[in-house]
Order: C-alpha cells, then sequence, then structure tokens
C-alpha cells in the first residue's frame, strides 16, 4: 500500500480542496474557512452559547471560543447576556452578517452543490453512510 491510496491521505486531499474553493469565494470577506463554517453554525443555531455551538460543530470549546472572538472582533457576531443569567453569553448575528447572509447561503450552497451534483441521490446516500460507517 502507498500513501495516495492511504484513507487519511485521500481525505485530506479532498478537504484542502474544498478548502480553496471556499476560500477563494469568501476571500473578499476576510474570514478563514474554519470562521465561514462557524458563521454559518450560527446562521443555524443563532442564540447558542458557545458550549452548545462546539457540540453542534463536534469541535473543541477552545477552538469555537477563538472562532467566535474573531468572528465578534471583525463584526459578523455579537455576544448577549442570557435572559436570567447576565454571566452567559449567546452568539448572535451581526447586522453584517445579516446583510451578508445571502451572499454567504450562495457561496455556499454553490460549492456544496458542485461537489454534490457529482453523484447521483443513490451514490451521495451510500456515500454518507459510509462516512458514517468510518466515524
Amino acid at each position: 500500500m502507498t500513501f495516495e491510496n492511504c484513507i487519511c491521505f485521500q481525505l485530506g486531499r479532498l478537504s484542502r480542496k474544498i478548502t480553496r474553493e471556499y476560500r477563494d469565494k469568501i476571500s473578499e470577506f476576510n474570514l478563514t474557512h474554519s470562521q465561514f463554517f462557524m458563521l454559518m453554525a450560527v446562521f443555524q443555531f443563532q442564540g447558542l452559547l458557545p458550549s452548545q455551538l462546539a457540540e453542534k460543530t463536534d469541535s473543541d470549546r477552545s477552538t469555537v471560543t477563538g472562532l467566535i472572538d474573531r468572528l465578534e472582533r471583525d463584526g459578523w457576531v455579537e455576544r448577549k447576556p442570557v435572559l436570567g443569567d447576565r454571566r452567559t453569553l449567546s452568539i448572535h448575528l451581526s447586522s453584517k452578517a445579516k446583510e451578508n447572509q445571502e451572499k454567504f447561503m450562495d457561496i455556499f450552497h454553490e460549492i456544496n452543490g458542485d461537489f454534490l451534483n457529482r453523484f447521483t441521490k443513490e451514490e451521495w446516500k451510500q456515500l454518507q453512510g459510509l462516512l458514517g460507517k468510518l466515524e
């Protein structure tokens, strides 16, 4: 077996290719691939705590905290106190993020669709099952 046949190498190569596709499209927003996907998670799960976002995105809490810190610094998200517990802060979209949400969704659907359209519905269902099996 060669390293080219190694599943880690093949999945990593594919991941880098997909990351480059996103990076090219989101560069004008000064977002990294990781920041973009955290922002996409906030679009879907607005109002969650950072720990809940970590769980939803299968990420470490420290990684999510760093991403949220940078997104907040750059004006994409806001931390707001949770009603009844001012010490707890939930994550919300800023007006800047809301203004760009449609553009981000278009980028996501375009790139994700470009890769998914390479499969028939049956092939995609099969691949999802196989990836689940690897997990």
